[in-house]
């Protein structure tokens, strides 16, 4: 019996040992594995634009009333179409201040209630724009008159939201992006496609095939599906609406919202090996002023809330603003209180 419990007692201590040495194996492979891709992606990371100078926590909000919450992050993303310049590189980014924005959202990260969330910014709202300007014009011209630093004091004075972050994104890699993620799931109306096969939306006419219902888009259609401003409601000709029977730019910022969240799915189910390739393509023509440490941050914070669907809202909201022709152009101008007091509700879950 003595010699049973001894042997026994051997057996465990030998299993400890196999136990162990797998451990120091098991350990060594999956911290040079994670050393390598941290390495690989700080490699890619390096490719973007770090804005120190422009970083939104040096931009003066004092006098503003503006809402913010430390466990909900808003990044600010802005898209530049630099598709006009003849070279597409990451430069195309440093010529732009003098562009208006074609594309304004606000990315919400709620941790606290583990929500995605997207509102997008009307180009034609028409508020007061921030200094250097200071006077009344369109939102999508407060980046031509001041820069990231305008556009963001223009929101937060407009509508009372503090962003932690922000991303401008040349659109110029937008084909190229949707292309390298092997297309995107969208749906879409007759009128959509309609539109898309009939006009030059879809800058090669050879992806100019689309029909109704849902598909894969490849990137010069998905970029065409994201820029579709044709039409007004009961124009016969060129009347082209969303699902939700948008038309006009209501119609624009909603498939671009639903493209965002096609696009987040599609990208969230790829491999590690998949999105360093997908670095390469997207991190040149980005410019931020978030950092590599917030950048990690970020992405385990998305990975812990664990879901791929993505809120979406629109500013202005039905019913919170006035279609009125300013200057001879069709402006939005915006009921400003109840505008606030909406886009806090949306992000920050309460009034």
């Amino acid at each position: 019996m003595a010699k049973q419990k001894a042997r026994q007692k051997k057996k465990k201590k030998v299993w400890k040992k196999i136990f162990f040495v797998f451990g120091l194996v098991f350990s060594a492979v999956t911290g040079s594995i994670l050393a390598t891709a941290k390495w690989n992606l700080d490699q890619r990371l390096g490719l973007m634009q770090y804005d120190e100078k422009s970083a939104l926590r040096s931009v003066d909000l004092e006098g503003i009333d503006v809402a913010f919450d430390s466990d909900i992050v808003n990044v600010l993303l802005v898209g530049i179409d630099s598709s006009t310049n003849k070279k597409r590189s990451s430069s195309t980014i440093n010529r732009s201040n003098s562009q208006n924005t074609d594309t304004m959202m606000i990315a919400t990260m709620d941790l606290k209630n583990k929500k995605l969330k997207v509102t997008s910014l009307m180009r034609d709202l028409y508020v007061p724009i921030a200094e250097p300007k200071n006077a009344d014009g369109k939102l999508n011209s407060a980046f031509s008159s001041g820069g990231i630093e305008c556009l963001y004091k223009t929101i937060a004075q407009n509508f009372g939201v503090k962003l932690d972050a922000y991303a401008l994104i040349n659109l110029d890699a937008f084909t190229d992006l949707v292309n390298e993620i092997g297309g995107v799931e969208l749906t879409l109306t007759e009128s959509e496609a309609y539109n898309l096969n009939n006009t030059n939306y879809i800058i090669k006419k050879r992806h100019r095939n689309l029909k109704a219902g849902k598909q894969v888009l490849n990137g010069y259609q998905a970029m065409g599906y994201c820029q579709i401003r044709h039409g007004k409601r009961g124009d016969p000709n060129w009347g082209v609406y969303s699902l939700s029977g948008k038309a006009d730019d209501y119609g624009r910022t909603e498939r671009q919202r639903l493209f965002m969240q096609a696009l987040f799915k599609k990208v969230k189910s790829m491999s590690l090996n998949q999105w360093m390739d997908l670095a390469k393509v997207i991190l040149p023509n980005i410019k931020t002023d978030i950092k590599t440490g917030e950048i990690y941050k970020y992405a385990v914070n998305i990975i812990k809330i664990g879901t791929t669907e993505v809120e979406q809202y629109r500013v202005p909201a039905d019913g919170m603003f006035q279609s009125q022709m300013i200057n001879g152009q069709d402006q939005l101008v915006p009921d400003l209180p109840k505008t606030k007091a909406e886009i806090r509700k949306n992000i920050f879950g309460k009034k």
